[in-house]
């Protein structure tokens, strides 16, 4: 008989604590600090690497050892916990980042659409200035919407997925919480935007979103679920540079929403704005003072 592991004596400790928390997949740095952190609870002494603690729970086949790809095609390490999920793997990629725009969609259930590219929202940890405090000109909205929209630059490759990396404005994960999803007879939780949140995400940005058509359809599919209160009461909340209001309510009629959730939308309005980047073929709607693709006019 080999030599006992002195961690075989802590491995009930380590799987109650692992089992416990929400959080099933840590980059290296995250797994090292709970391991660091909670070394008592876990009853690992000082004297035992993290290293060797993550070796052994790999042998055990309780941590799993995935491989992403960077976007300067290096490799980087993802640890889950007790499962090999796609989705659980992905959201470890980057601490306290959760899913958003066409992902949300996604496990809403808002899209048939099997998404090759994945969004993680990351937020900036500090908040910046009110946009509501700034300046804000007809003429400076006309010139920022005919460049094209900006996009992050940083992603990850997984199999055959691509992950995004968003960086969004501070907002104290307004709107985010774990969505439960059944797979394989078992049931999953990812940290993702709530239905009212991820509405407004896919309104402010369609190019994460699959495009302003794509945004329609899923105000449409949403119709029935939505609270327009607690949508309102965030778009309050992020109080952003734009009056997104309009394009919110543009939408709301377009969907065919009734006309006391349409309503509260209906602002006051003093700029026009345009419902998506780089217009090529743009109409214009009089009341909600939008510019939008030719082809919504139904």
């Amino acid at each position: 008989m080999g030599r006992k592991n002195l961690l075989d004596y802590s491995i009930e400790d380590i799987e109650h604590f692992f089992d416990s928390i929400e959080l099933k997949s840590f980059n290296y740095t995250k797994i090292r600090d709970i391991i660091n952190d909670n070394r008592k609870e876990l009853n690992i002494t000082s004297r035992r690497t993290v290293n060797s603690v993550l070796k052994y729970l790999i042998k055990k086949n309780l941590l799993f050892l995935n491989t992403i790809i960077n976007s300067s095609n290096e490799q980087e390490q993802i640890y889950t916990w007790k499962t090999q999920d796609e989705y659980t793997v992905i959201s470890g990629i980057k601490n306290d980042a959760y899913y958003a725009f066409y992902s949300a969609l996604f496990l809403h259930g808002l899209t048939l659409q099997i998404p090759k590219t994945l969004y993680l929202n990351s937020e900036r940890s500090i908040p910046l200035n009110s946009d509501g405090e700034n300046l804000l000109t007809q003429k400076a909205i006309d010139v920022a919407f005919n460049k094209p929209q900006r996009k992050s630059k940083t992603f990850f490759k997984y199999n055959a997925k691509k992950i995004i990396i968003t960086n969004g404005k501070y907002t104290e994960k307004l709107g985010v919480y774990p969505i439960q999803i059944l797979k394989n007879n078992s049931t999953k939780f990812y940290y993702c935007t709530d239905l009212e949140r991820t509405l407004i995400d896919i309104s402010v940005r369609p190019v994460y979103s699959g495009g302003v058509f794509e945004v329609l359809e899923a105000y449409k599919s949403a119709k029935e679920k939505i609270d327009i209160l607690l949508m309102k009461e965030y778009i309050e909340e992020l109080n952003y540079t734009y009056p997104y209001e309009q394009i919110i309510g543009f939408y709301l009629e377009k969907a065919g929403y009734n006309n006391d959730q349409v309503q509260i939308f209906d602002v006051p309005k003093e700029y026009d704005l345009y419902l998506t980047y780089e217009i090529r073929n743009k109409l214009f709607n009089p009341k909600w003072k939008i510019y939008y693709p030719k082809g919504m006019e139904g």
